[in-house]
């Protein structure tokens, strides 16, 4: 039988390792999904949040949670989902329309997730680690916001 999570303090550190294994993945893929793209906008986007992904998962580590758990299991999906998009999809405008809406799922998973765990480090009264939450969520938003920005640029392009 599997062991179920009783406490906010062991659902935090669930939330935190969840978290961390999707920056690596984030890390590790979004380079390539960005090889994809033709908007040199976009594709500084996805390098910077791969860029920061990596140095967002390190920061992870650095707050004392064991990172040590279940596989992440919902962003491999998102990733794989934006990389049949590179195979489905024309180079060009629909192809980076289409990874702008892969990768912001990507970033309202690690959003929602984010929270989620800020609520639980600020109800548990987890300072350090509820100060690298927050200041890494608020990457997160402003990387959606520019993706947000770039999909209304590139959907207005002929």
């Amino acid at each position: 039988m599997t062991t179920r999570t009783s406490s906010r303090a062991a659902l935090l550190h669930i939330a935190v390792q969840d978290l961390h294994g999707g920056k690596l993945l984030l890390a590790r893929r979004l380079p390539v999904i960005a090889g994809h793209g033709l908007d040199t906008e976009l594709v500084a986007i996805l390098g910077e949040d791969a860029a920061r992904a990596e140095v967002q998962a390190e920061g992870l580590c650095d707050t004392g949670v064991s990172m040590a758990g279940p596989v992440n299991l919902w962003m491999p999906g998102i990733l794989d989902d934006a990389e049949r998009d590179t195979q489905r999809h024309q180079p060009g405008v629909v192809l980076d329309i289409a990874l702008v809406g892969a990768i912001r799922k990507a970033k309202a998973a690690e959003i929602v997730l984010a929270e989620t765990a800020i609520a639980l480090a600020r109800a548990l009264d987890h300072g350090a680690l509820l100060a690298v939450l927050e200041e890494q969520h608020r990457a997160d938003v402003a990387t959606d916001a520019a993706l947000a920005r770039r999909l209304a640029a590139l959907s207005h392009t002929r």
